[in-house]
């Protein structure tokens, strides 16, 4: 069963049932506008003129009760239930640098990195471009979508995230049974947390799988000799030493990157091998910084991402220099 999905003073494509009007109109070549393609960011609001859709994801962060007042819907998690028509809005987001699409890939590695984490390599048809930071939507199975940030640094072959299994977590135990050889789609790529090389103090902050994305940045300066003539720290946030997942690979490339400290920090430390403990709030703290000169990359669970952002605003710290990704 498929829809017809029409663009007021636009084109026209065919939605198949179970798809999001975003991933249709991709399938179809027609640009819509959107960002993060998880619900969070809102860039892919439209107005629902005409016709029923159908939430995939009801508890979407960008939804608000006002939308639903004035029909308005977002593309990536909204599935047609008939013929619908749409209208864009004037001040829709501008492309993104990479455009995301959609593409299967096959699983050819799995690493054990640290208890119940793994590392997972994946060669998408047709190469995988993304930038250092960008995270993919992996289709794991039928209705369960996941996103996981890039860990490695883009070679236009390999895609590879870091993912910890949770108890009762769908999605991450659906991805630590798979093997490789196994096929699945992917969305890839999304997101903005990405490296703004210019001068300045620099605070990075991983909690627990949120090393994907913070290693990626620091591979990226690492390698393009990026110099931020001021101090870098790249804090680390796990609960015990065994948990911190891939903290060897970060330290290297924290290395090489001038002026940078990297700074495990544990939750639990009975041998006293952190030179910090406690939470990524308690790490931040700290830290001296001038609140309207530095620029925050925070990567993690969404609790220690939400505490730090309140942490950061109280302490004066402009949202405008705080990049994050936040995912469950």
């Amino acid at each position: 069963m498929s829809f017809t999905v029409t663009i007021e003073d636009g084109p026209r494509f065919e939605a198949q049932a179970g798809e999001t009007l975003l991933q249709a109109a991709r399938r179809a070549g027609v640009a819509l506008p959107h960002e993060c393609g998880w619900g969070s960011c809102g860039s892919c609001k439209v107005t629902l003129v005409a016709g029923e859709t159908e939430l995939m994801f009801a508890n979407a962060p960008a939804i608000s009760p006002r939308d639903a007042r004035s029909h308005r819907i977002l593309a990536c998690q909204s599935m047609a239930r008939s013929d619908v028509t749409i209208r864009l809005s004037p001040a829709a987001a501008p492309p993104l640098a990479l455009p995301s699409r959609e593409q299967r890939a096959e699983l050819i590695g799995v690493e054990e990195l640290a208890p119940e984490i793994r590392r997972f390599t994946f060669r998408p048809e047709g190469g995988a471009d993304f930038l250092p930071g960008q995270y993919a939507i992996l289709h794991l199975a039928p209705g369960l979508r996941r996103a996981y940030s890039m860990c490695n640094l883009p070679d236009g072959t390999h895609l590879q995230i870091i993912s910890k299994r949770y108890a009762g977590g769908a999605g991450s135990t659906a991805l630590a049974a798979m093997t490789p050889g196994t096929s699945l789609t992917i969305e890839a790529p999304f997101g903005n947390c990405t490296l703004k090389p210019r001068p300045g103090r620099k605070i990075f902050v991983a909690g627990g799988t949120g090393i994907s994305p913070i290693l990626a940045l620091a591979r990226q300066a690492a390698q393009e000799g990026v110099d931020f003539e001021a101090p870098v720290d790249v804090i680390y946030c796990a609960r015990r030493a065994a948990d911190l997942a891939a903290g060897d690979e970060l330290a290297a490339a924290v290395n090489q990157i001038p002026g940078a400290r990297y700074h495990p920090v544990l939750e639990e430390d009975p041998e006293g091998r952190a030179a910090l403990t406690g939470r990524a709030p308690e790490a931040i703290a700290a830290m001296e910084f001038d609140p309207a000169a530095v620029e925050f990359y925070v990567a993690g669970p969404p609790v220690m991402v939400n505490a730090v952002k309140a942490q950061l605003k109280e302490a004066g710290v402009p949202i405008t220099r705080v990049h994050y990704d936040s995912f469950g």
